[in-house]
Formats: structure tokens, sequence, C-alpha cells
């Protein structure tokens, strides 16, 4: 353990890119989420490929733009409207201007877009695409009770994205043979230029509707705020991704046509199927038809639309032969600027097949579940409540989440976050749960935060953590490291704490802390030009328990090169 300790600070003082507090409120503000414990390591890689080759506003197409998951398609159609009729756009604040955007939703977008232009003010840009070549190569080694275990990851992709990509992703155990990989992702996509559309090989998101039908990848469980009550489709999009299983293996493609899009897909050993949307200016309505194996049928009609202030959105599926009918309704109004108000209903039937679905829900798999949702999001403010019945099983779930997050000065920011849940049917039906962050930014590259959280199922339990950081963004060199200290006392399994864990980018990192002990942490980053490097170091004791439950430390690099 000692030398361990030594090589993670030889590691952390040399600085051998860590994900920046404002990258990670982007992600929590375009997912919806109201912490980061919601989310999964997919959400991460995807937006951590989008920090590392940026859309390219000006040079994409409609498709791509879409595809990238950033956009909804209005947005898309928004941005290309623009720049057929006043050329290029320029800055975040011209981006915000667009109908569609706003100040806090371009300002979000910000670390995944780029403006780049050859062209003069008033024309579109007429840039020839460009070829880049990413690589990714990861390693990690954990080491518990004497015993090491440990993986290797390799990421690459090639092309110009506005045109043609190819992408490939490896993930294996040290201690296997290299090949075959535990986890092996590749595609290939071609993006039309005439035509607005792609054709994709290989490994595909398929993103429809409400995701009642159909929805690959990550998706909240939950009300997380009003902003995230319902869903932006994206339609089909390549996959680069260390977690195939969350997506689908074939081909698909799809195409423009005026104010219509038509998709087709076909995933091996999932299913295969066809959508049909219609875009208008106030919003859309599509509809599924998937085949999930001989004579298993499904169609679902999902609509978007809004009517000035006030949304509406909702989807219905069908199932043969079963004839099982699930449905998702809600909408939302926005009162005023930054307020937000949503509510929804929905009814998933016992009977239902949810495996591919990825709609609203609560502790379910879209399956068995009457529910009913409100959330208010009123600026700094967001509170949601969740009530969610499960007939076939005979239990229900009552969810209720506060959270108040003021930017007290641009240097002063505050967190305050309270989650109740109550199941009448578990030994300990009620789990409350109360956080409490500060973070202090210096102008000197200096960061500090510090975090408490007490949570109350069985037993009153305790987690507390301090974190320093230096991020130096103004030489040629982009450099930044942070350093974590945790101590908690947790003594039953049901009192356990998720926290997130800063980790290198890509990866994702939200233990369950459960015991009496503390742990530390170190992330550092180092990228210069075309070259990038990353570690993490972890350490984890249980001083409290009289050795009782064994420790653990791990290391994490990765380098990363794009030319």
């Amino acid at each position: 353990m000692g030398r361990f300790m030594l090589l993670a600070v030889i590691c952390f003082v040399s600085v051998v890119e860590a994900l920046s507090q404002e990258y990670l409120d982007a992600v929590l503000f375009l997912t919806g989420a109201s912490s980061l414990e919601e989310l999964d390591a997919e959400v991460l890689e995807r937006y951590d490929a989008l920090a590392s080759r940026p859309v390219r506003i000006n040079t994409a197409t409609e498709s791509r733009l879409v595809a990238s998951g950033l956009f909804s398609r209005y947005q898309a159609a928004s941005i290309a409207d623009y720049r057929r009729s006043s050329g290029d756009i320029l800055s975040i604040a011209e981006l915000a201007l667009l109908d569609g955007f706003g100040d806090a939703a371009a300002r979000a977008m910000a670390p995944f877009v780029s403006f780049g232009t050859q062209a003069p003010p008033g024309r579109s840009s007429l840039e020839k695409g460009r070829v880049e070549t990413e690589m990714m190569a990861r390693s990690a080694v954990q080491v518990q009770e004497g015993e090491g275990t440990g993986s290797h990851a390799v990421k690459v992709r090639t092309g110009d994205e506005d045109r043609w990509l190819l992408s490939v992703a490896a993930k294996q155990a040290s201690l296997k043979p290299a090949w075959p990989p535990d986890a092996l992702s590749a595609s290939a996509v071609i993006h039309g230029r005439k035509r607005p559309g792609k054709v994709i090989l290989g490994d595909f998101n398929t993103r429809f509707g409400q995701g009642l039908l159909l929805w690959s990848g990550f998706s909240l469980s939950g009300v997380q705020s009003a902003a995230a009550m319902d869903k932006h489709p994206a339609g089909l999009s390549p996959a680069w991704t260390l977690s195939p299983d969350t997506a689908h293996r074939g081909a698909a493609a799809d195409m423009s046509f005026g104010r219509f899009v038509l998709s087709g897909f076909w995933s091996y050993g999932k299913c295969s199927g066809t959508n049909l949307t219609w875009l208008a200016r106030s919003g859309q309505i599509g509809m599924t038809a998937i085949s999930t194996g001989y004579h298993v049928l499904r169609g679902s009609v999902d609509f978007r639309w809004s009517f000035g202030k006030t949304d509406v959105f909702g989807e219905t599926v069908a199932a043969m032969p079963d004839r099982t009918v699930a449905f998702l309704a809600g909408g939302a109004w926005n009162i005023a600027y930054q307020v937000r108000l949503a509510v929804s209903v929905r009814n998933y039937p016992a009977a239902f097949d949810g495996s591919l679905a990825g709609a609203l829900r609560s502790s379910t798999r879209t399956s068995d579940e009457r529910g009913a949702a409100l959330a208010f999001d009123c600026k700094a403010l967001t509170v949601t409540a969740d009530a969610a019945l499960h007939p076939d099983k005979g239990t229900a779930q009552y969810k209720t989440i506060w959270k108040y997050a003021p930017k007290l000065t641009e240097s002063l920011s505050l967190s305050f976050r309270a989650v109740g849940r109550y199941r009448p049917a578990d030994p300990y039906p009620w789990r409350t749960e109360l956080r409490a962050e500060a973070a202090l930014s210096g102008g000197n590259g200096l960061i500090i935060k510090g975090s408490g959280t007490l949570c109350r199922c069985v037993e009153t339990t305790w987690l507390a953590y301090v974190e320093g950081g230096y991020v130096n963004e103004t030489s040629v060199r982009k450099l930044s490291a942070y350093i974590r200290g945790t101590a908690f006392k947790i003594d039953r399994w049901e009192d356990r704490i998720y926290i997130y864990e800063r980790d290198i980018p890509g990866a994702f990192s939200v233990p369950a802390y459960y015991g009496r002990g503390c742990s530390a942490s170190a992330v550092a980053s180092v990228k210069r030009r075309h070259f990038s490097c990353h570690a993490r170091a972890y350490a984890t004791a249980y001083p409290g328990m009289g050795g009782k439950k064994p420790g653990k430390a791990g290391l994490k690099l990765q380098c990363q090169f794009t030319f």
C-alpha cells in the first residue's frame, strides 16, 4: 500500500485534462439530471467524445447536428435555416439568438461546439472536409487484499465527422488473453451532402419519440427536473463506446424528404424497424414500428408540440399479439424566463416488454408501473415529485427532490440537495438524504470544494469530503490537477451513500460508500497540442472497522493522440 501511495503522489505531482466543474455543470444541464450520481459511464463517454472533437456548427449537416445528441431536430433545422439566410454562426452569443436556444442552452453547449469559418460575415462557410484521427489508450489496476485486478481499453476513430467516420473501441481484463476482448464496438457512418441523411454500419443508437418503444443508451430514471421531463429524440447515431451492450449492432440509415425524415434499422438479436417523423416549426409527430421476433410486432405514435409558452408531449405503444397498450403524456409551461412547470402521467402494463425502452420511469424497467410526476424549475431552484404504483408486484414508491444551487459570485457557488423516498413495502420504507456543497475558485487557477452528506434509512450516517484543484489553461500547455480527501461513517448497507468522484475523461466513478473509513484520490492531466495524458490514483481504508473490511487502491493511466 505504501508503494502504491508513493506512486500515486509521483503521478500527481509530475502531472501524469481532468473534467472541469464548468464541463460537469454543462452535462447536468443538457441531460436534465439533478446530480452527477444519476448519470453513468455511457453519458460522460459520449460528452467527452464531443468535447475532444466538437461539432462544427458551420459545416455540419443537419443530420450530423441531430445525430450528435446535442440538438433537437428543431434546433438543427434552426441552425441550417440561419446558415442559409445569414451565413456562419460566429459565437455562443450569436447561437443563443437562434430560435430554440437561449442563453442558458447555448452556454451549456459551449464545450461541445466550434465556430470555425473561412467565410466573411454574412456568408456561409465553404470549408472543405478535414480528416482527423484520434486514439486513446487506458490502463487501470486495483489492489485489494493483496490481489490485483485490472483492465485495458483502446479507442480509435478517424474521418471527417461531417461526411464520414470510422470508429472502434475495445476493452479487456488484464488477466485474460488479448483476443477476443470483453467488449468490442465498431461503426462506420457516411453523411449525405446533397440529400440530408446517413448510413451506419456496426454499432448505433436508436432514440425515437419519448423513449417508450425504442431508446438505446443511457436514460434517466425518475424525475430529475422539469427540463428532463420530456425527451428530444435524436433518431439514429453511431456508437463509439466501451459499453456496447447499450447500443444496437447491425445496419441503419435515414434520409430527409422536405419536412419528413424516414429511418430504417436492423439490429442483430434485438429488433428491426422503421420510423417516419414529420417536422414542423412548432413540433414533430412520429410513427415507429419494430419487430422483435417471429410475429412479435410493436408500433408507436409520438408527438412534441409547442403552443407559445406551453409544450405538450407523449407517446402510445401497442404490442401484438398480446394486445398490450402503454402510454405516457405530459405538458410543460414556460411561465417566465428560466421558470418552467411540467407534469406527466404514465401507464406501463405488467405484460409490456420495456427491455428496449428508456422512457420516464421510477423504480422499474418501464413495465408494471402507473405513475404521475410534477416538476418545477425556477432559476437556481428545482423541485420534483413522483408517485409510482406497481400493481402486479403490489408495491409503490414516492419520491421528491429539492435542489437549490445559487451562484453567489463569479467565484463562489453553493448547492443544497434534499432527496426523500418512501416505499411502503420495504422493511425500512423511509430514506432521506441531505447534501450541501460549496465551491470557491480563485483568479490564480486554484479551486476549493467541500461537501457534506447526511443520510437516514435505518440509522443516521454521514460522508464529507474536501477537494482542492489547480487549472491552468492560459499557456500553450493546458494543465489541471485535483486531490480529494473523504471521510465517512456508514454502518448499514441500507444507508449507503453514492458520491461522484472526479475521474479521467470518458471514465465514470460513483462508488457506494459503506463502512467506517476514509479515502483519498488524485486526478491530474496535461494537454499539449495533439497529445494529452491523464491519471487517477485512489485508495480507501477502513481503520474504524478493526480490519473487518479490507482496503483497496487503484491507478488509471490514459493517453490520447489527435492528428
